[in-house]
């Protein structure tokens, strides 16, 4: 495994996290396209809906695998590295995605495009982990959520702008081209933070930060020894089966579910039950990621009253969602405005448990050098919920409406509640 410079001074602390933001906004635009694009395929019949789910479907499990094997890998190999393979991929994947209206082909080149955006997000986490000090990397692990709330702003914009002018094929060529600037704006920086600082200034570093790592805890021998060695001191089944990951698994597949795969649908939802126009139900769906932004800092200061123990926050955000879908279910159709609202309360608290279970849960897990294995493994349980809600809300849909589906997410939320609950004192890591 690859060493990483610890960084100490303000500013390039400031510029890696900035290099890191922006990858992953850009990401976001790479990713949400198709959400915005699938309501123009289906309305003109380049897709029926139960196709443009099994799409979404591909992109979210190859996703989740890939965060699995990413998040593994991310802990052996340079995360810079992996980093611009990962925008560079999904780089040329959205460019071909805009060149076939074939279902077979989109499934394809969309599976890869999920894979490729799964490089991103683990190194990132390991980099912040590895390179940064304690509370710069509390805070920037939420910090970093803005990046997705303004990735998925501007993806709806930039989608509905260009969707209006030039139809839903420029779409992907838009986030093509943001993915391959971003790419190579990425290799030029984390080369510069790379070299700062000189090796003295390295060195010197790695002796005080040792020497204050030994005084503040005491597993201290572990966690350089998991620095150096060239793999980890803990086995994958030892994280699962000692360390409470399974406690918190039920709810992050739910968290994933209702974070990803039901926003997916938000724009077809509004659409189908107001009678609007895909640009304007794009437009209105535009309000969520902003609201989600709330979401992240309440995660922060909940997770403080909890005396930061991850479980019994995110027990309180799984009942404010499942309080939202109970009154989308029972006043579906009434107001859009109160459709809209009822879906931000429910994304927000998704977003909330998203920080706590994948942003912060993993820094845990520094001393035994495993932090990108479980971010990766968490995001990988997240989008595979994500991936299976796609494609069964397309199919459930289909077959018995939107009353059903949307009482089907009210017993799942109500179960990862019950889950959150009974592992509220179950200490992680």
């Amino acid at each position: 495994m690859e060493k990483l410079r610890k960084i100490t001074d303000d500013r390039t602390a400031r510029v890696l996290f900035l290099l890191c933001w922006s990858a992953y906004f850009t990401s976001y635009i790479g990713r949400l396209n198709y959400s915005s694009a699938m309501t123009a395929m289906i309305q003109e019949q380049i897709l029926t809906k139960s196709q443009a789910g099994f799409i979404s479907m591909v992109y979210f499990f190859a996703y989740g695998i890939g965060q699995l094997c990413n998040g593994l890998l991310g802990d052996r190999i340079h995360p810079g590295r992996m980093i611009f393979t990962g925008l560079s991929l999904a780089a040329v994947m959205n460019l071909l995605m805009g060149f076939t209206g074939n279902f077979f082909l989109m499934s394809v080149i969309w599976g890869i495009n999920g894979y490729a955006q799964a490089m991103i997000w683990p190194p990132i986490i390991r980099i912040f982990a590895e390179m940064l000090e304690k509370e710069k990397k509390m805070r920037y692990c939420v910090d970093i959520v803005s990046s997705q709330v303004v990735g998925t702003l501007a993806s709806y914009l930039i989608a509905a702008a260009v969707m209006w002018l030039f139809g839903w094929k420029a779409v992907f060529a838009a986030a093509a081209l943001c993915l391959a600037v971003m790419a190579a704006a990425w290799m030029a920086g984390f080369k510069r933070v790379e070299k700062g600082g000189g090796k003295a200034h390295v060195e010197a570093q790695a002796s005080a930060s040792s020497a204050q790592t030994q005084t503040a805890v005491p597993s201290t021998d572990s966690r350089s020894a998991s620095a150096g060695n060239t793999a980890p001191d803990h086995s994958f089944s030892h994280l699962l089966l000692h360390c409470g990951l399974l406690a918190v698994l039920f709810p992050v597949v739910i968290h994933g579910m209702l974070k990803d795969g039901v926003t997916t649908w938000v724009p077809t939802y509004i659409t189908e039950t107001f009678m609007t126009s895909p640009s304007f139900s794009i437009l209105v769906t535009t309000v969520l990621p902003v609201i989600n932004l709330t979401g992240a800092y309440a995660a922060r200061t909940v997770y403080k009253k909890c005396r930061e123990h991850e479980v019994k926050a995110a027990a309180l955000f799984f009942t404010v969602a499942t309080a939202a879908l109970c009154g989308l279910w029972v006043g579906r159709g009434v107001s859009i405005l109160l459709t809209v609202l009822l879906f931000a309360l429910t994304t927000a608290s998704m977003m909330a448990v998203n920080t706590l279970f994948v942003n912060m849960l993993p820094l845990r897990f520094e001393r035994l050098g495993r932090v990108s294995t479980v971010s990766g493994f968490l995001n990988s349980a997240a989008y595979l919920g994500t991936a299976v809600s796609t494609f069964t809300i397309g199919i459930m849909v289909e077959r018995m409406g939107w009353d059903v589906t949307i009482g089907s997410w009210v017993l799942l939320t109500g179960g990862a509640l019950v889950v959150c609950i009974l592992f509220r004192k179950r200490e992680i890591g």
